[in-house]
């Protein structure tokens, strides 16, 4: 006698609670539509250089952009760091943001302390990638 009221008890309880949990709670966070690096003063782009040496002859090759971020309060390196690598991993889903210069395939982040802000660096793997991320990154300045 007591079960069928408990079951029907527990039934209605976890029907209240999933009705009064929002639907987008589970899905995620949403991206948002714009780079992440918007949110901050970019003061300068340049091309990201990495010498490689092949034999005995180096070579200097684009490899990226590289975004200098003005200080702001409580604004860290690792901070900065980590809020860039969410960003790189929310834009792996279907959320395409085609004028970021973190939604190239197979960039990397490293951001340092600079001075008066911080050198973002955007690593892309091959020279293709690489001019595109920078001319992505120059759009930044606009």
């Amino acid at each position: 006698m007591y079960k069928p009221k408990l079951i029907s008890i527990l039934t209605v309880l976890i029907g209240v609670a999933a009705a009064s949990v929002p639907a987008t709670s589970f899905a995620g966070t949403p991206p948002s539509q714009d780079c992440l690096l918007r949110e901050h003063r970019i003061t300068s782009v340049a091309p990201y250089r990495v010498e490689e040496r092949i034999g005995k002859n180096s070579v200097r090759r684009l490899r990226g952009a590289e975004v200098f971020v003005q200080a702001e309060p409580g604004l860290t390196a690792e901070w900065l760091q980590l809020t860039l690598a969410r960003h790189i991993a929310q834009m792996r889903g279907p959320a395409a943001m085609p004028d970021c210069a973190f939604d190239v395939d197979d960039v990397a982040v490293r951001v340092e302390s600079g001075g008066t802000g911080f050198r973002v660096r955007i690593i892309a793997r091959d020279t293709d990638k690489a001019e595109e991320v920078l001319r992505r990154a120059r759009l930044l300045l606009s």
